[in-house]
Parts: structure tokens; sequence; C-alpha cells
């Protein structure tokens, strides 16, 4: 059993699939770790992690053989402690050094201690203290949030002038393909703001759960368990201040509260539904944006929340059971062919996506992005979005929505929509660019929401 926050964290970013968030989650689970190593081990492993294609930049302009290949865990082990001296000023670098010469040890590489240790110390050496100002895109500045940064005395990144595409890859760890994306399209300077945001630390926000409570009340409930928030200005949610395990939150448990980003909230406010109607969630698991189209329904009329499997339904009935909500049948996705067609009302398809709007909420996502996979998706998101939006009765609602800031899975979607379906007409749609790096209380993960009306 591992008790070490730091050995969890390089286990979980070994792990050969790439999942780290739930190889991590498996082995806290195993493990007695008390509260704040936890907290340790989920920075090390999930800011690794978003950082990876930084720190491996960084690494490779201080290794004497830059492209050699080091053995078992000592990439991940010199990655995690890099993380630790570039981005976490809570841990001395001398402790972060020391650490990770005697990690090497116990993982079998005593032999490469030395070069563990020679490493960082010239890193310490040569890569100045974190100072405070304007962040210049330069191939010696090291970023860190929009207001804070390193400089090395040797370049470390590509020449923004030469090569803009490469350079926000590697200063702001990103997939080659997503960065020419974000550069090709916005510029450079904006896809800096969307590097930041994509490597922020998120905030926990919570939707007020308007059946039980309101902004103020759930305010008042977290202070009484000594929790610090605020209230978001989407008026609709509170933002937690540092990190705390939600489900050991009393608001959770009591059902005042759901976990979820205000752009995903603004969706089940486009889509509108009144009390008394029928609803259909086509991909609803885990119910986040079904619980809110019930809240928004006052838990009166019928929601359908379909998925592909009864561990994801469970989970559905689940939130609904702690939020109250008694209007929700859950459904497998290979039995819809049951549902009336044109039988509802309000219809809701929350496509699965490359997810490239909420990157600092899914460390690992990033690295699965390419334009193979971009391609895959889009055909799926649009079978999804056709079947859906089948069920759409006259004059009624179909919303498409997603969590990727991509045109392909966005606004491409809704146009190849109107097209296919000469009954669906777009009525509205936004793209929502993350943002609120800065401020929590104004922090918006990335995404779009097509508003439809059936004929």
């Amino acid at each position: 059993m591992t008790t070490n926050a730091r050995d969890i964290a390089v286990l979980a970013l070994r792990d050969r699939m790439g999942n780290v968030t739930a190889r991590l989650e498996s082995l806290l689970g195993q493990s007695p770790l008390p509260a704040a190593d936890r907290a340790l081990a989920r920075e090390l492993a999930l800011g690794t992690a978003r950082r990876r294609r930084t720190l491996e930049t960084v690494l490779r302009s201080f290794l004497k053989q830059p492209g050699r290949k080091l053995p078992g865990a000592l990439h991940e082990i010199l990655l995690v402690a890099l993380y630790q001296i570039l981005f976490l000023d809570r841990v001395p670098d001398f402790a972060a050094v020391n650490e990770a010469v005697e990690q090497a040890a116990a993982h079998h590489h005593k032999r490469q201690s030395g070069l563990v240790n020679g490493v960082l110390r010239t890193v310490t050496r040569k890569i100045s203290e974190a100072a405070d100002g304007r962040v210049a895109k330069s191939p010696e500045v090291i970023p860190i949030s929009p207001g804070r940064f390193r400089t090395s005395q040797q370049p470390v990144f590509p020449d923004p002038a030469e090569d803009a595409a490469a350079y926000l890859a590697a200063a702001h760890s990103l997939p080659s393909a997503l960065a020419k994306r974000w550069v090709d399209r916005y510029g450079l300077d904006k896809a800096v703001q969307l590097g930041f945001h994509a490597n922020a630390r998120p905030p926990l926000i919570l939707r007020v759960n308007a059946l039980k409570a309101d902004v103020q009340s759930v305010l008042a409930s977290l202070s009484d368990e000594g929790v610090s928030a605020r209230a978001h200005s989407n008026a609709a949610s509170v933002v937690v201040d540092g990190y705390v395990n939600v489900e050991e939150l009393g608001a959770f448990r009591d059902g005042l509260v759901q976990p979820q980003d205000p752009t995903a909230t603004a969706v089940g406010a486009k889509a509108l539904p009144r009390p008394g109607q029928a609803a259909l969630d086509f991909c609803a698991a885990p119910g986040t944006k079904t619980t809110h189209l019930a809240e928004l329904m006052d838990n009166r009329g019928s929601i359908v929340a379909v998925d592909v499997d009864e561990a994801k339904l469970a989970k559905v009935r689940s939130n609904c059971e702690r939020l109250g909500i008694s209007i929700v049948s859950t459904l497998p996705a290979d039995q819809a062919g049951s549902l009336e067609p044109q039988g509802f009302d309000v219809v809701l398809a929350d496509v699965p996506c490359t997810g490239t709007g909420v990157l600092a909420r899914r460390a690992e996502a990033r690295w699965r992005f390419d334009e193979q996979r971009l391609g895959k998706i889009v055909q799926d998101q649009r079978l999804i979005a056709k079947a859906a939006a089948h069920f759409a009765g006259p004059g009624k609602t179909f919303v498409y929505s997603t969590c990727s800031i991509e045109p392909e899975e966005c606004q491409q979607v809704a146009k190849w929509l109107t097209r296919e379906q000469s009954n669906l007409t777009l009525v509205d749609e936004k793209l929502t660019l993350p943002s609120g790096t800065e401020d929590p209380t104004q922090w918006h993960d990335g995404g779009y929401c097509a508003v439809f009306r059936s004929s």
C-alpha cells in the first residue's frame, strides 16, 4: 500500500492507458493518507498531467542528452519534482530535489540519483524565483498564471515570432494540433489566454438547488460548516474557496447543491422548460443537466433520462434522490425506440465531445486530442443529435450542447442539423470561451449551446 503523496502521483501518471484521474482515485481509495496529503497527491498528479508538455520541454533543455529515454519511473519522478519547483510556491526547492532523489532510489534507480540531483539543482540555479507582472511571450519566460512567471537563463521554448503554435504548445502545455487550431482561429494573444485557463486550478462551483434553497441560504449553510464560499456572478451558483471534498459537505448530502459549471448551468436556462411539460435528456449521466431541468420545472411534469448503460443511469437516479427530485425516469439508450416520436416539449442532447472547453477540469483530456479523433467524434455527435431531435414535438424545443469550443463540434453540427432536418429552425446559439482565470466568481468553462424550434 502506497502512503506517500508523491509516490501516488507518480504511479497515477504512469497509468498505461493515460487515465491519470481514474488511476489517482483508485490509488487514493486504497491509501490511508490524511486529507492534506490526499490533496497534495491530487495537486501533483493532475497539475503534472496538465503541464506535462511544458515540464518535458524544460527537462529536455537541461538534460545533457535531451533525446535520452529515461528508465522506469524516473521520467515521472523528474516531472513531479519540476512541477513542484516551477509551479508550487508552498514546496521549497531543496525539499522537492531531496524527495525526488530519495524517490528515485526507492524506485530502484539509485544509480540515477546523481542525474536527478544534478538536473533539478541546475534548474533551481538557472530559473528565477516566481515574479509578478506582465508575462512576456518569450523563449526564456515560463508562464505560471496570467500575472506570474519565471525566467530561465537559457531559452526553453520555441520563439513565438518564428512559430507561434509551437511556442503555445510548449509554454502552455497543449497538443500541437490544438495549439495550431487556436492560434489560427484566435491569434496568439487570445490563444495564450485560453492556455492560461486550461492550466488553471478550476474552482469548485456549486449550482444551488432552487427546490430547496437559494444562494444566500447555501452560503450560510457552508459557513456553518466552516467552508468559505462566494456567490457566482450568474446568481444561480456559489464558488467554494480552496479545496474541499464535495461529498463530505452537508449542503451536498442534504441536496442543497450540485457541482456544475455556470456554462453548463446556462444550457438548462436556454432550454426554458416549464412546469408540467415532458422533457427528454438524451445523454443524461450523471444527471447534472437532468436535475437542473427538473428544478426549472419545479419538479412538476416528467423527464426521461437516457444513457448507454445501467451504471450511468444509476448515477442519475442517485442525484435525483439526493436533490429531492421525483419526476425523472431512466431508460437505457437501446430502448429509446420505445419513446413516442415527437412526444416531448423539450429535448436536450448534451453530446460526448473532445472537451476542449473544459481542459482545466479534465487534466489528461488534452492529450487525447487529434484531428482523426475529432472527426470520429463529430460523426457520433451528428448521429446522436439527429436521433434526439426526432423526439421534439411540433413547435417544441430541441437543445444541442457540448463542452468543446471547436467549430466542427459546435456551429458546424448546428448548420448540418438544419440542412438534414428541414423541420428544425435554429433560433439561438452561443459559444462560450473559457474565462475568469483571475476571478473565480467570473469563472466559466468553455462550451456551446444551440436552441432549435421543431415544426
